[in-house]
């Protein structure tokens, strides 16, 4: 397992992160985060240390379309933002995401 704070993670985030990352599937890291696939839904799961706060990204029906507004914003050619580490391709082609 990545190394994550859950004692530091506010509300109901402290025993849901730890379910989704124990139980979900990677999808990639984006610097502060790493972005989980759980039950539908991608998961931004604070790294340690990253002083930032778990949230939910997007349903994982809407990714292709999220990261697609995202690329038009902007400017970039590939629809996995050039940020992203450590990317689960596999699971980014099943959402036909290149």
């Amino acid at each position: 397992m990545r190394d994550y704070d859950f004692e530091k993670m506010h509300g109901i985030w402290k025993s849901y992160a730890r379910t989704i990352t124990a139980e979900g599937i990677f999808v990639a890291n984006d610097g502060n985060w790493d972005f989980w696939f759980y039950s539908g839904i991608v998961y931004a799961i604070p790294v340690k240390d990253s002083g930032c706060a778990a949230s939910t990204y997007c349903s994982a029906n809407s990714l292709r379309q999220h990261l697609h507004k995202l690329r038009r914003i902007i400017g970039y050619s590939s629809l996995i933002p050039p940020e992203w580490k450590q990317v689960n391709h596999q699971f980014l082609n099943h959402y036909g995401i290149y």
